[in-house]
């Protein structure tokens, strides 16, 4: 297939290989043009990699376009765009792309400045789909912001996908190259004493830019390289010439990340740094430990998860109360000077007490056993009571910011107290009758009223509320 051949920007409606129907032209580079296209066997739309007629001429390009082609097939990870067909039309080959909607990341980095956290989430979706393909064996060799499409949909800023992989180990450094017009401005060739030197050159690793062969460390530099512009916004080796641009990349370090970017974290700029090594064995020796590193920052840098509100896993006892914090405290103060009004009363008045045990005791000789028992158990009650609830008092008044969490522990004892002192309403029995069974079912259940009263002002987790809690409220 021919250039004249080949179908052009205005040539929409030629079937390519028997089955793509050429929608429109995408966009073209150094290796040929791609295009929109249509399945007609399977309806989709699909994106088709015209390689230029010039370097078919090739027999040996040829063989590697389709080995490679073939290995970048195998690839099946979402970070990646999928290689779905290789072909032949009118001499020409033709490699069929998963479609990617969205913009690349040089689009999105030419219209704003990406935050620290949308630039680890960038960086991970990235290295985690490389150390994915270095792990089959396959490198991409010519990895850049041009062949990163970010789609729009999941996350803000959306789903990295790497475009083009394995297709770059084709660029060969040979003279042949520059002889086939496969030159480009996206793919310069730079004379060197060894010959010709072909490649995106702002994206090179040392290794590739001094044309030895390059693995899965050379992506990592260009990984590297990619991830600190985003950062600080400018590719630091980029010079006046592609010729000072790799005598920059070969021989200069870049300035830490942080001068560009203040608010980038010293972390990223090591990880950063490690992967701009010049020497490829002081690099990262995988993906997969980039992976690492960058998942350990993001986990580092987010803010700690707030705290639970006290009402998701409390009982329905402990659930704060739709009042002010100050009535609450309030309300809480009044019952514990009640109770503790109640204990001392009883303590000044232990005779009367006692005496009307012994009146109880008079009614039969199981009435004596268990009113001797009383007495000590009610006198133990009462001078426990007083000490709790001076406690309770003294820690209100004071606002005790922990005071929550030691009445959930001292709960237990102190409804134990009170329910034992309600007991005192049936020695009340013989003098009123049946009320005293009222004033007995109202001391049981004061403990009960004053749990959710205090949890209001005082969390059971620890520490002071914020006031109102509106029902449902998280």
């Amino acid at each position: 297939m021919t250039a004249s051949a080949s179908p052009g920007p205005d040539e929409s409606g030629e079937l390519v290989a028997g089955r793509y129907l050429i929608l429109r032209l995408l966009g073209g580079g150094g290796m040929g043009q791609v295009y929109l296209a249509r399945d007609t066997k399977l309806p989709r739309n699909v994106a088709l990699k015209m390689v230029a007629a010039a370097a078919m001429h090739d027999a040996e390009l040829r063989r590697r376009l389709e080995q490679e082609a073939r290995a970048a097939s195998a690839l099946n990870h979402p970070g990646i765009a999928t290689v779905f067909d290789f072909d032949e039309h009118a001499g020409s080959s033709v490699i069929v792309f998963e479609f990617v909607e969205g913009s690349t990341l040089r689009t999105e980095m030419s219209r704003h400045r990406f935050a620290t956290e949308e630039i680890l989430e960038v960086g991970i979706q990235l290295a985690d789909a490389l150390a994915y393909a270095h792990e089959q064996g396959v490198v991409h060799r010519d990895f850049k912001p041009e062949n990163i499409m970010l789609t729009p949909h999941s996350g803000s800023r959306g789903r990295t996908k790497i475009l083009d992989f394995g297709l770059a180990k084709l660029s060969r450094p040979i003279s042949h190259a520059a002889s086939t017009g496969i030159a480009s401005a996206e793919t310069a060739a730079i004379s060197t004493a060894a010959g010709l030197l072909v490649g995106t050159v702002n994206y090179m690793s040392p290794e590739q830019a001094a044309m030895q062969p390059a693995d899965a460390r050379s992506d990592i530099f260009s990984f590297g390289l990619v991830l600190y512009e985003l950062a600080a916004g400018v590719n630091p080796f980029v010079g006046q010439s592609p010729t000072s641009t790799i005598a920059n990349i070969i021989k200069v370090d870049p300035p830490p990340v942080t001068a560009r970017n203040p608010v980038a974290p010293p972390e990223l700029d090591r990880i950063l740094r490690k992967c701009l090594r010049k020497r490829a064995d002081e690099r990262y020796q995988s993906s997969r430990e980039l992976l690492v590193d960058l998942s350990n920052l993001r986990s580092d840098s987010r803010p700690p998860a707030p705290s639970p509100a006290p009402s998701h896993d409390l009982k329905e006892m402990e659930r704060p109360l739709e009042i002010s914090r100050s009535l609450a405290r309030g309300l809480v103060a009044a019952i514990q000077a009640g109770y503790l009004t109640m204990y001392v009363a009883a303590l000044l008045k232990i005779s009367d007490i006692n005496f009307a045990l012994d009146m109880l005791a008079q009614s039969g000789s199981g009435a004596r056993i268990v009113t001797s028992i009383a007495f000590p158990v009610l006198l133990l009650v009462a001078l426990s009571g007083t000490c709790v609830r001076l406690y309770l008092l003294t820690a209100i008044g004071l606002d005790y910011a922990d005071l929550g969490r030691k009445y959930r522990r001292l709960f237990p004892a102190a409804l134990a107290l009170d329910l034992a002192w309600s007991l005192v309403a049936f020695l009340l029995f013989q003098k009123v009758g049946w009320p005293a069974l009222l004033f007995f079912v109202g001391l049981a259940y004061l403990p009960f009223t004053q749990r959710p009263l205090l949890y209001s002002a005082y969390s059971p987790h620890g520490g002071r509320t914020s006031g109102l809690q509106p029902a449902g409220s998280s």
